[in-house]
């Protein structure tokens, strides 16, 4: 039975920060952007996997992205305000400033297969690429929010 460990990195150094169960981005002021969180997936309990995918299946009532443009290969979209990139190697000039990479919309029936999801590479035959995640905060917003992200897989 697969399972998997999502590991936070520290944005500058690479500094392996612990295993997470949550990210908290913290507080975001209205009309901002969160700091970039960095992390990682183990898969453990299998040989290999592919086909990893991350989708955003609840976005705590922000918009997501209400006019994609730009989508490449991965999925992602060159607009929006939830941020999403990867590297197979650790980059802390991702982290340095608002991602420039983005869901092009929320996986709204929680499968596999929608074309919200993002791609990831992997380094290893068992853990993902460095994952980036940032979340841009609507001038209006003014309330707290959660959200949801959902990994996908293919493992042997």
């Amino acid at each position: 039975m697969p399972s998997l460990i999502v590991r936070e990195y520290h944005p500058e150094s690479g500094a392996l920060l612990g295993n997470v169960s949550t990210l908290n981005f913290g507080k975001i002021t209205a009309g901002t952007t969160s700091a970039v969180k960095v992390i990682d997936i183990v898969f453990s309990g299998v040989t290999q996997v592919g086909n990893i995918k991350l989708g955003l299946i609840t976005s705590g009532g922000l918009t997501v992205n209400s006019n994609p443009t730009d989508i490449s290969g991965d999925g992602s979209a060159g607009n929006g305000q939830f941020g999403i990139e990867s590297s197979p190697s650790f980059d802390s000039s991702k982290a340095s400033s608002a991602l420039t990479r983005h869901f092009s919309g929320r996986n709204g029936d929680s499968t596999a297969s929608n074309s919200n999801n993002v791609s990831v590479g992997s380094r290893s035959s068992t853990i993902s690429d460095y994952i980036y995640l940032d979340i841009q905060i609507d001038a209006a917003s003014t309330s707290s929010v959660n959200g949801a992200y959902k990994v996908f897989f293919d493992y042997s």
